[in-house]
């Protein structure tokens, strides 16, 4: 039998505060914008998308075990992916990621359920780190209004390094074109972060207001 290498017991990680993976309507996802904000540093991007099943809860000011820590991202096969763009290519790519894509995208916040599930969970929207977006709800479920950086509308000749974070079935689906291709982390987000935190000394990002719902 294959020897599966050993899970340190000792405390790899302590938050000095704790976040709540409370969804606001100001703000967003508090907890879910630590782990964003510091995966960007890690992957060394300027922006960072998440969709919104990339994360799993509360961030504890508590110890955390490499086994703790690991468990931070969801166990769904998450996957980095990465690319430079246009300030138009992201703002496309922030509107897929919130609204979908007709031909065949399915949006990342819906699935097989009811459009009327979708507009009441909004904890289901993707997470930014390195931009705010502004979102209108609608009826038929949610559309992108406005993306930022540093408080100023993007603009389409910018360029940014864009890493985004989702599960292969999702960017399959991607509508990647001829003019957005994009590098996959030969690792999971799951085993990059692991391999951040245990050595002890990751710091995690504050937290910041990546999104307005109206």
């Amino acid at each position: 039998l294959l020897e599966e290498s050993p899970i340190s017991e000792n405390i790899v990680l302590e938050p000095q505060k704790t976040y709540s993976n409370i969804f606001h309507t100001n703000g967003g996802n508090e907890a879910y914008s630590v782990m964003a904000n510091t995966l960007r540093g890690i992957y060394g991007a300027d922006v960072l998308i998440a969709a919104g099943n990339s994360f799993t809860g509360n961030v504890l000011k508590a110890g955390y075990t490499e086994k703790m820590a690991g468990n931070m991202i969801m166990p769904n096969g998450l996957s980095a992916y990465k690319r430079k763009m246009s300030g138009a290519e992201l703002k496309k790519t922030v509107r897929n990621f919130v609204e979908g894509y007709q031909g065949g995208f399915n949006p990342f916040n819906r699935g097989s359920q009811p459009v009327e599930w979708y507009v009441g969970n909004r904890g289901s929207l993707p997470v930014f780190s390195g931009i705010s977006v502004e979102i209108r709800e609608t009826e038929d479920g949610y559309t992108l209004s406005k993306v930022a950086k540093d408080g100023k509308e993007i603009r389409d000749t910018d360029t940014f390094m864009v890493t985004c974070l989702a599960t292969p079935q999702h960017m399959e689906a991607y509508p990647t074109g001829k003019n957005i291709v994009f590098d996959v982390g030969e690792f999971s987000v799951k085993d990059t972060w692991i391999e951040n935190v245990s050595d002890g000394n990751t710091v995690l990002a504050e937290p910041e207001d990546y999104l307005t719902l109206r």
